[in-house]
């Protein structure tokens, strides 16, 4: 490691030798020596960084890798452990089965637990003879339990135990029958009258060198365990023996358990990486250096006579045309040539189109922000008379000039006039959030038929006051997927101008249906009409016709700014819209699509 590293020092004090070195040979050479060289020095420099990562950092990204694998299951099976009370034998036989792993209790001082049982064993008693027989279990795949019936085919594994060849029960449990062939085997059925299990698979690794090497190092007093704490115990990597291991120490009751989890040495697969990709890197190399000499020809060419029609269309000569290759690339980048030549005057003219679309469009932008400076300043004027309103009023019940008996109905007005600014400024931040680019409408899906009915109701007793006919023409359940609430605000204003403005004992006629993708909405009140010079400016901020009836239809005053609004929340929903007049009454209505696109 010392010496690749004094290396690659002695590369990067040189580097800057070698980087001139290479400038000037690319300067010299012709394309395909070019190509060579750029072919060389990256796959040259690609294995380079490549065995320097490999050297530097895969150990530790490989043992990594190896931990993250295994420590979530282990803290799981640590967990159980915790949980159990003292048989630990199911545990740890599921954990060892699952995973190449070896694992053992040990005390406190590191030395490993003896179980009270040294074999897995159940005793069966033979339905027919009564006789009993005590028999090792070879696999604990299966849970025994008492009184079950099972059948079997045993040898005497010696005076006190016999080994099976076969159990079975509704399955075959394990199955060894050339074992009969060898030695005599003796067939019962019988029930499990007794199960005998050891508490720790201890004794199953009793013999193992590698937890015995580093249950000697742990007991030792050379080894400090403190130093390789973490979070759930302790952890360390060791290197000593045939191949690594992981080895983790958590803590269970008064003892500990002790995990161990041999994993492939790095330095050898590193090896194996690098000698591999010796053989890649170069037979790659000796691939690319033949066919380097035909690529280069097959992409110089081309450019040569690219390079030759660019020129021409850089003297304003469009007449000229590359030829086209049968390489894509190449044609692809000819066509490309050859349309830039004949479409340039054509780009021309579309340029000086887009510049007077440009003007136009700077001035409807220019009419945008003088119709935003309008509205403030309309705002800002409407504004002063009911703040002038309410200081004078304030100051007047201050001063005593208004006597008592009036000053409950003068704070009433300071109320309505409170109410109407701020019904005023929230219709103002509501257009200027419709304005903003950033701003997102809350779209929901919804029943456009059912939003009349509620206006209906609101102005049930305005309706029957004035004896105005309600004449209702809507397609039951036609949804539409927009902002409701600000739908609900059109269809607010719409209808409450409709009342206002219309006669008394005249009719409104509603109409709501649909097409495949649209829906509609149209309103119609009777008995008057807008003056024709005034139906572009209803929609201007401030612009309010006359009537008389206004103030007996409803008790507040419009701020003047709810058909802007209205206009400014159709645009936001791509609506087409509009008020005119038909005859003896006024028609409004939008057309919004069913489905946001």
């Amino acid at each position: 490691m010392k010496r690749l590293m004094n290396k690659i020092a002695y590369f990067f004090k040189k580097f800057p030798n070698y980087f001139k070195k290479v400038v000037n040979l690319f300067r010299s050479r012709s394309m395909s020596t070019q190509l060579i060289i750029t072919i060389i020095l990256l796959f040259t420099s690609f294995f380079f960084l490549q065995s320097l990562l490999n050297s530097q950092f895969f150990a530790k990204y490989y043992t990594t890798q190896e931990f993250n694998n295994i420590h979530t299951d282990l803290i799981n099976y640590i967990d159980d452990m915790n949980e159990s009370d003292s048989d630990y034998y199911d545990l740890m036989y599921e954990f060892t089965s699952n995973t190449n792993a070896y694992t053992v209790i040990t005390s406190g001082n590191f030395r490993a637990l003896i179980s009270s049982e040294s074999d897995y064993t159940i005793i069966v008693e033979d339905n027919v003879t009564s006789e009993i027989y005590t028999v090792l279990i070879p696999d604990n795949a299966y849970n025994y339990t008492l009184d079950e019936t099972i059948s079997l085919s045993l040898y005497e594994y010696n005076s006190e135990f016999y080994s099976p060849a076969t159990i079975t029960t509704t399955k075959n449990i394990y199955n060894n029958p050339t074992i009969c062939s060898i030695v005599a085997c003796l067939p019962i059925d019988g029930k499990v009258i007794e199960i005998n299990k050891p508490n720790n698979l201890n004794y199953v690794f009793a013999d193992n060198s590698i937890i015995n090497q580093e249950l000697i190092k742990l007991s030792g007093d050379s080894f400090d365990i403190t130093t390789h704490e973490y979070e759930y115990g302790y952890w360390y990597k060791s290197e000593d023996g045939p191949f690594d291991t992981l080895i983790f120490i958590h803590e269970l009751d008064w003892n500990y358990v002790v995990t161990i989890i041999p994993i492939e040495n790095p330095n050898d697969i590193i090896s194996i990486i690098t000698t591999y990709n010796y053989y890649v890197y170069m037979t790659a190399i000796v691939i690319l250096f033949l066919w380097s000499f035909r690529l280069s020809s097959i992409i110089s060419k081309p450019v040569q006579n690219i390079e030759l029609v660019a020129r021409e269309i850089a003297a304003l000569n469009f007449n000229v045309e590359a030829h086209e290759y049968n390489n894509r690339e190449n044609a692809s980048l000819t066509r490309s040539i050859n349309l830039i030549s004949r479409n340039l005057k054509e780009t021309l003219e579309t340029l000086n189109n887009r510049n007077q679309e440009m003007t136009s469009l700077y001035e409807e932008q220019t009419n945008q922000v003088a119709l935003k400076k309008q509205l403030v300043s309309s705002i800002s004027h409407e504004l002063k008379t009911p703040l002038m309103i309410m200081q004078v009023t304030i100051q007047g019940i201050l001063d005593g000039v208004i006597p008592d008996e009036d000053q409950a109905e003068e704070l009433l007005n300071v109320v309505d006039e409170i109410n109407k600014s701020s019904i005023m400024i929230q219709d103002m931040l509501q257009i200027y959030r419709l304005d903003d680019a950033k701003s997102e409408l809350e779209i929901t899906k919804f029943s456009l038929s059912n939003c009349i009915y509620h206006f209906i109701d609101d102005f049930d007793t305005v309706i029957s006051q004035h004896n105005l006919q309600i004449n209702l023409n809507i397609k039951k359940d036609i949804m539409i997927e927009a902002d409701n609430k600000l739908i609900k605000r059109v269809i607010s204003n719409f209808f409450t101008n409709a009342i206002k403005y219309t006669p008394e004992n005249e009719r409104i006629d509603i109409v709501i249906s649909d097409t495949e993708n649209e829906a509609y909405f149209e309103l119609i009140n009777y008995g008057a009409n807008i003056d024709p010079e005034n139906l572009e400016n209803i929609w201007m901020p401030f612009f309010r016709g006359k009537d008389s009836n206004t103030k007996q239809r409803l008790k507040t005053k419009g701020t003047g700014i709810g058909l802007y609004l209205v206009s400014e929340i159709l645009k936001a929903h791509n609506c087409k819209f509009g008020i005119e007049n038909v005859d003896k009454g006024v028609k409004s209505y939008f057309y919004i699509n069913k489905k946001v696109e």
